[in-house]
């Protein structure tokens, strides 16, 4: 993977728990109205927050993390890992959210990544599913697997590949017979 520095991109420690807890919420198969009947709050207003509205504030993310079933502490483990990375990539990580979505460009890319072609369709895989806070994995060979949503931030490369994503097609009918294990 080739991370690019990104001089002049601008996020906040914040943003990585917010976006941590969205991803942490998809992987559950969770809707943003049932984090948002568990916290007592509107639909909306959860979907603003995770969207780079409004603020996370520091009760809301200890009450998504007891309702996901994760410490709080993991979730701000894994950003400040991430915030590392960023910061090692040229962006600057503030510990004020900004007020705007255009001021913060994590958001405003994992926005465009969870639009992606390729955002829309990774889901987690049964058979090689590592959950977002589990991340980033650091190998013996001294790369960085980083989760998609924030490699769609720093890789260039990804970033194109995740936009111009097609599914393969499958050949239900015709010649394919999905049961016969012998090929």
């Amino acid at each position: 993977m080739v991370l690019f520095g990104n001089t002049g991109q601008i996020t906040a420690w914040t943003s990585f728990c917010a976006i941590l807890l969205r991803e942490a919420r998809a992987e559950r198969g969770l809707h943003q109205a049932q984090v948002a009947d568990a916290l007592g709050q509107t639909a909306s207003a959860w979907t603003k927050v995770e969207a780079g509205k409004s603020p996370l504030q520091f009760e809301t993310l200890f009450r998504v993390c007891s309702y996901l079933g994760t410490q709080p502490s993991t979730v701000m483990g894994v950003a400040e890992r991430y915030g590392m990375i960023f910061q090692q990539n040229g962006w600057a990580v503030l510990f004020n959210q900004s007020n705007s979505l255009e001021q913060d460009h994590l958001f405003t890319l994992a926005q465009a990544y969870w639009a992606s072609p390729g955002g829309k369709t990774s889901a987690p895989s049964v058979f090689n599913f590592t959950s977002i806070l589990s991340g980033p994995t650091y190998n013996p060979n001294g790369t960085v697997n980083i989760a998609p949503v924030f490699q769609y931030a720093l890789d260039l490369n990804f970033r194109e590949w995740q936009d111009n994503y097609e599914p393969l097609a499958l050949n239900i009918g015709g010649n394919v017979n999905l049961t016969d294990r012998r090929n």
